[in-house]
């Protein structure tokens, strides 16, 4: 409106430009302090019915501006109405209405914080702090009051007992009374109950919240505990109270003392009725079902006492029975006694010295056993020895029949040929060390066969076999010059170191050439009752690649084998 008005004063008045221009350029320079003050209030602050609360108010003036003084008002239905004042010239000035419960926290030119005691519902409203600056003028800011309740909050039991078995009740009830918003309340528990919610209106705004918490009764939950949980904005923390469950049932009985072990003469056995029950359980009584109670059975309390050693006519069913307000319940029990236990001993036993335990054994009179009094060994129960033994004896049965089974394979081992059934070759056993001796060759050869062929030198007497096992899978290869087989030679050699008279015989009519054939000047003086030799050609190489003879080339069908036994060809090859 300054400007405006200045605008059209210059409009209307050119000749006085200069002046005006400076009051426009002041005036302008005055509205940018505006905004160089400033007054900061929270918008919102509860306040707890009965208690204290702080209004707050923070000031920030521009160095340019000076504070004149600053004040909190109060909005009312018929006005406005002054709180307190803060002059830094004059000092406080609060009214009367409320210099009892009002006073600023620490007045100074940027802090205008009053605190109000007691506060009360007629506190509830709007609040105005005003800051007075020069040459800016006032600023202000406003904050709004509100009162909370803190609720009354407590447990109640339900209206009747809880009773074992029992219908649907109200274990317990959660009340937070005249809270000032609403209360939040609730039950914690591992149970499985549920919860009922009730809220009343009260004066004021306040309003009461009750929470029933409705279950089954049980005695399996006796001493559990409810938690009561109450959350409101007045309560700096949630309050919780706790509520422990009484059930009340009728008692459960536990009879101890018996332990199946009562025969004719046992003394100082007693039955003991344990009860557990909710109110303690007020009457205990011992009666037998099938007879009357023997003599020198007492009762005492929840004991019943056999004063005497037991008779077989303490046999029985016996009940206890205990009570309480809740009711009556029993336990029955069956006693046996049984006939006294054996007294018989062992027989005497011979001593026995076992490592350096002490031994006293009996006398063959007395009837006592052998006392050990090594603090060691224990004494061995006749079961268990006879165990210990029968083990031994049968282990020993089992290693003696592991060697009969290992000798008996060991010597058909030994008995096995041990030759190529496929290649029809002779492979000597491992340990042979020389060549069979002629007069070994003759014995075997001379056992009467129908087929066997034999030669024999004038010159010496000796026995060859046309061929021997040795030459079966070497039969090229082992032939000498003259023809003779290994063997023969062997036998010859053995005879020229023996008979140096014969030694012209044997070199006379070989021929290295001929290695193939037997010289005819060689068998001249051959004994007219000796077959003549066979002659065989060389071996040839078979359609299937085998430098073997066949079979038909043999003629001799019978094999000595390593024992002196004498085996078919054929069955051999089978």
């Amino acid at each position: 409106m300054a400007l405006t008005m200045t605008a059209h004063f210059l409009r209307n008045n050119p000749i006085q430009l200069g002046l005006n221009l400076r009051v426009l350029l002041m005036l302008s320079f005055v509205s940018g302090l505006v905004y160089g003050s400033q007054v900061i209030v929270p918008p919102k602050v509860n306040a707890v019915l009965g208690k204290n609360v702080t209004l707050s108010c923070r000031v920030q003036v521009d160095t340019n501006l000076s504070l004149t003084q600053s004040s909190w008002e109060r909005k009312l239905p018929n006005g406005w109405v002054t709180l307190a004042v803060y002059n830094p010239m004059f000092g406080i000035s609060i009214p009367p209405d409320y210099e009892r419960r009002l006073s600023f926290r620490s007045p100074s030119a940027l802090d205008a914080t009053i605190m109000l005691e007691d506060v009360g519902f007629a506190d509830i409203g709007v609040y105005t702090c005003k800051v007075a600056t020069f040459p800016l003028g006032n600023t202000q800011a406003s904050t709004t009051v509100s009162v909370l309740v803190e609720p009354k909050v407590y447990v109640s039991a339900g209206s009747s007992a809880l009773i074992d078995g029992g219908n649907e009740t109200t274990v317990a009830t959660c009340i937070a009374e005249r809270a000032r918003p609403p209360a939040d309340v609730s039950w914690e528990t591992n149970l499985y109950g549920m919860s009922e919610a009730h809220m009343q209106e009260d004066a004021n705004g306040t309003t009461t919240t009750q929470v029933h918490y409705i279950w089954q009764p049980s005695r399996h939950a006796q001493g559990h505990t409810l938690t009561c949980v109450v959350k409101h904005p007045a309560l700096q923390s949630d309050f919780r109270i706790p509520y422990i469950i009484n059930v009340q049932f009728a008692p459960d009985i536990l009879v101890l003392g018996y332990d199946g072990d009562w025969y004719v003469g046992r003394e100082n056995v007693q039955l003991k009725c344990r009860a557990k029950a909710n109110p303690p359980a007020q009457h205990f009584r011992w009666i037998r079902l099938d007879g009357e109670m023997p003599n020198g059975a007492e009762r005492v309390n929840n004991t019943l006492v056999f004063t005497r050693p037991l008779q077989k006519n303490d046999s029985g069913v016996y009940r206890c029975e205990v009570a309480n307000d809740i009711g009556l319940h029993s336990r029955d029990i069956r006693i046996r006694i049984q006939d006294p236990p054996s007294t018989t001993t062992m027989p005497p036993t011979t001593p026995v010295r076992l490592l350096t335990a002490d031994i006293s054994a009996t006398a063959p009179g007395n009837k006592q056993r052998a006392l050990i009094t090594s603090p060691t060994l224990a004494p061995l129960h006749e079961g268990s020895l006879g165990t210990i033994v029968g083990g031994a004896v049968g282990g020993a049965l089992f290693l003696l029949l592991l060697l009969i089974l290992a000798g008996v394979y060991y010597q058909r081992q030994r008995r096995t040929f041990r030759g190529d059934y496929y290649t029809k070759q002779y492979h000597g056993p491992s340990d042979m060390q020389k060549a069979p001796q002629p007069h070994e060759l003759q014995q075997v050869y001379s056992k009467g066969s129908p087929d066997t062929k034999l030669k024999s030198n004038q010159d010496n007497g000796t026995i060859y076999p046309d061929k021997d096992r040795e030459e079966w899978g070497d039969f090229d290869r082992e032939r000498s010059p003259n023809g003779r087989s290994r063997a023969l030679r062997e036998a010859g050699q053995l005879n020229h170191h023996n008979h140096q008279n014969h030694e012209h015989g044997f070199h006379s009519n070989h021929h290295t050439g001929h290695p193939q054939s037997y010289s005819p000047a060689h068998h001249i003086q051959r004994s007219s009752l000796q077959p003549q030799p066979r002659r065989y050609p060389a071996p040839q190489v078979m359609s299937n690649g085998s430098p073997y003879l066949p079979e038909d080339c043999y003629d001799n069908e019978y094999v000595s084998h390593t024992d002196g036994s004498m085996i078919s060809r054929r069955e051999w090859y089978v």
